[in-house]
């Protein structure tokens, strides 16, 4: 791809998050890292380390940047506890790429498959709040809560 198409797809990508809603950016995020843990997990059965490692890698940058989005003082209980599966999530590539352990790739999809299904369904159905603790039920479930906190606030 050369230079010019290079910025004009990073101007249309810039704009395309623009316009999307907060729901939807961690959604791309979710489905992202999706693509890229199932990716690694091909690229590592193939016996291509390097594909694996620069798909882990991209993987890794989602991770922190979902991370990083976390609104420690309104997400309450919630965010602390995803700030801990994104800890956790973040060990399990940094294994996985040092060792070649698919397996940590494939518990890693595991964790990130329900969030992705729940975020879907927040921002299918906007910022309604009967819909915003399906996707706190889903990080609490994983982390053997059972229920998502009363006071569900995540704030991306």
């Amino acid at each position: 791809m050369n230079v010019y198409a290079r910025k004009a797809r990073a101007a249309y990508l810039q704009n395309e998050l623009k316009n999307l809603t907060p729901e939807l950016i961690v959604v791309k995020l979710y489905q992202g890292l999706t693509i890229r843990l199932q990716a690694a997990i091909e690229e590592s059965d193939a016996g291509h380390g390097g594909k694996r490692a620069e798909h882990l890698g991209w993987a890794l940058a989602m991770t922190l940047e979902l991370q990083a989005s976390l609104d420690m003082e309104q997400g309450g209980e919630i965010a602390v506890n995803l700030s801990n599966l994104y800890r956790y999530l973040v060990n399990n590539l940094v294994t996985a790429n040092r060792t070649g352990d698919n397996g940590k790739i494939k518990e890693s999809l595991r964790v990130v498959e329900p969030l992705l299904a729940a975020w879907t369904e927040v921002a299918k159905n906007g910022k309604k709040a009967e819909t915003r603790p399906r996707a706190d039920a889903a990080a609490a479930e994983y982390l053997g809560r059972g229920a998502a906190p009363r006071q569900a606030a995540l704030t991306y």
